[in-house]
């Protein structure tokens, strides 16, 4: 235990105290609302935060997501690293390190196989060096202008539709789609409904491509990004002309709307790149970097980014 510091775990009420500190950290505020539905509404389970106190002041904050990922079949129990933060009185004494290895140490005792997460420039080294973080993947942007002549033929007989919400259909689709061995972050209906249809603070559309018999055959999800770009936040096709004609989809109701570009992730070895590529996307900034920690060896080659297949939607900023 740190000196002159009580390090434990979130407690109900706590809340009440993390937004101040956030508001002293970041000099902005984080609305109630927001933090729950972040962390105390996701249906795999309530906040996974460890905190540090001085007296009755909290002086220094590690909260982490609920996270399951999906690997070999199986939902695999993991969380996404988010808010780090001391109180400017209490910096410069290693607190985060403490709670940050204080929370590892609950997590890996409550059966989580794993953290992951995003790390910004600032702690990314700090994560590695003092955490035992690794890297998995440097993850660049992809874009492409609206406006490009540069539109391959799509399949006329593949109907795009939106949906209002999210259901079990989306998931289907996802598993169909997916490679043997690869390790993505979970989609069932639960999850991702929480995700889209109950964020508090983004506004998304679904489209889904129908495929009969009460399954689709492909599905993206979007959001705006400022007034002259859209976020391509999920996609995914059983086929790859199943993705083209989403892409299409997309970027004819972009056009319309008079939106200038269209933005996605995709790893190397995703095969949604290749039609993405073609599509006219490119590489470009920003690059995000992907790190994390395993506990135990549930995924074979954690570290491996062949295995991963990561979209916006799986961060916290999209």
């Amino acid at each position: 235990m740190t000196k002159g510091y009580d390090i434990r775990p979130w407690q109900p009420g706590d809340e009440h105290a993390i937004l101040d500190l956030f508001h002293a950290s970041f000099g902005r505020r984080l609305t109630p609302e927001f933090w729950r539905w972040r962390f105390s509404d996701h249906p795999a389970g309530g906040p996974l935060i460890m905190l540090a106190w001085k007296g009755d002041r909290l002086a220094a904050h590690y909260g982490a997501s609920q996270a399951p990922l999906y690997y070999e079949e199986e939902v695999i129990p993991s969380a996404m690293s988010m808010t780090t933060m001391t109180h400017p009185d209490d910096r410069g004494l290693g607190l985060v390190e403490t709670v940050g290895q204080a929370l590892y140490d609950s997590l890996r005792g409550d059966g989580y196989a794993a953290v992951w997460g995003f790390p910004n420039a600032m702690i990314n080294a700090t994560r590695q060096r003092k955490l035992a973080w690794h890297p998995i993947d440097d993850i660049a942007s992809l874009s492409m202008a609206v406006n490009t002549t540069r539109i391959p033929k799509i399949d006329p007989a593949l109907k795009v539709e939106t949906v209002d919400v999210i259901d079990a259909r989306f998931w289907e689709a996802k598993k169909r789609g997916a490679q043997a061995g690869t390790v993505m972050g979970l989609r069932d209906a639960a999850t991702l409904g929480w995700r889209v249809d109950r964020n508090p603070i983004n506004t998304y559309t679904r489209y889904v491509i129908p495929a009969g018999a009460g399954q689709i055959a492909g599905y993206a999800i979007t959001k705006s990004f400022g007034d002259a770009a859209v976020d391509i936040v999920d996609i995914c096709g059983t086929e790859g002309g199943h993705v083209m004609a989403l892409l299409a989809e997309i970027r004819q109701r972009a056009a319309r709307d008079g939106i200038k570009q269209m933005n996605s992730w995709s790893q190397r070895m995703d095969p949604a790149r290749l039609h993405l590529e073609h599509f006219g996307f490119a590489a470009s900034a920003p690059v995000t970097y992907l790190g994390g920690r395993s506990f135990v060896n549930t995924i074979n080659d954690f570290t491996d980014s062949r295995r991963w297949r990561i979209a916006m939607l799986d961060s916290d900023l999209y």
